[in-house]
């Protein structure tokens, strides 16, 4: 299987696009908006980690009941009443779609970050920010790797203490937290020699030095250039098509939708393009591969 090509854009155009979507429209409460975006980020996600993903769908469903409830439990505006609490307070039509719309944009939001976790890898941070924070890059970039790299070591340390009997699976409740306790002293101990060798060897090797010269495996090409002009272009269309008003949505006290003329729909369409430029471009490179393919 090949890997994405998405991720293969330059660390800047990556970032750049991801910066250009939450600022233009992915915090927009507009139910068409959000629409798009929970859609391309949902198609990207799978894109990008398959069918497994579905298996952490169920975690999007708490923001989004989580939102919906307080909003209606506890916003009371609307004109529209579908029934009367104990309380004597009013659960409102508008209150309920509101904290829908609201989970919906948590959901999308959190999908995207996870997108943008899955390209912005470690590599990508160093290409990126190296040279003007070298330092603040270094513990950046530990602190992604150390955690996975922890629970990892854990899983090993765990095995073996349970091959020389003190496992934490048998025993009292005492011994569990002694034998717990021992696997933490023993993680500890190697992540602080480890991180010491580390800083030694950064060190050695002139980490941070004014003027010392760094080797990375990313190169601007015309093509990130191509791509880091179309996203401003989409994402200054939309912001000034929310500065002037256009496909503006009100929820209180009722319903109010914004008439739609051409330029409100140049809007959608350009948020839609915007959203949905990476899904896009992975399956123009899925064509091209089977028809290189296909000629072999």
């Amino acid at each position: 299987m090949r890997s994405s090509e998405f991720n293969r854009l330059h660390p800047l155009t990556v970032f750049v696009y991801f910066l250009i979507l939450l600022c233009s429209g992915a915090f927009v409460i507009q139910p068409v908006f959000i629409t798009l975006s929970f859609c391309g980020a949902a198609c990207f996600a799978l894109k990008l980690s398959g069918p497994k993903l579905l298996k952490k769908s169920p975690l999007m469903l708490f923001p989004l009941l989580l939102a919906t409830a307080v909003n209606t439990l506890f916003n009371h505006r609307g004109v529209t009443v579908l029934l009367k609490l104990p309380s004597g307070n009013s659960v409102t039509l508008e209150a309920l779609v509101y904290g829908l719309i609201t989970g919906f944009m948590l959901c999308s939001v959190m999908i995207w970050f996870y997108c943008f976790g899955k390209l912005f890898t470690s590599e990508k941070l160093m290409c990126l920010t190296g040279k003007l924070f070298p330092a603040l890059t270094v513990i950046i970039s530990m602190t992604i790797r150390f955690i996975p790299l922890f629970v990892r070591r854990f899983h090993e340390v765990r095995d073996a203490q349970e091959q020389l009997g003190f496992g934490i699976k048998g025993g009292s409740i005492r011994q569990k937290l002694k034998n717990l306790s021992r696997i933490f002293s023993i993680l500890l101990t190697r992540s602080l020699e480890e991180s010491i060798e580390t800083a030694d060897s950064m060190k050695s090797r002139g980490y941070g030095i004014p003027g010392r010269s760094s080797f990375n495996m990313f190169r601007f090409k015309g093509r990130d250039i191509f791509f880091i002009i179309t996203a401003l272009f989409l994402g200054a269309y939309i912001i000034y098509g929310e500065i002037t008003g256009l496909n503006e949505f009100r929820c209180y006290p009722r319903f109010y939708f914004s008439s739609l003329d051409f330029w409100s729909v140049m809007q959608i369409l350009a948020f839609g393009i915007l959203c949905f430029i990476p899904v896009a471009y992975e399956l123009l490179e899925d064509m091209k591969w089977k028809l290189l393919l296909s000629r072999t």
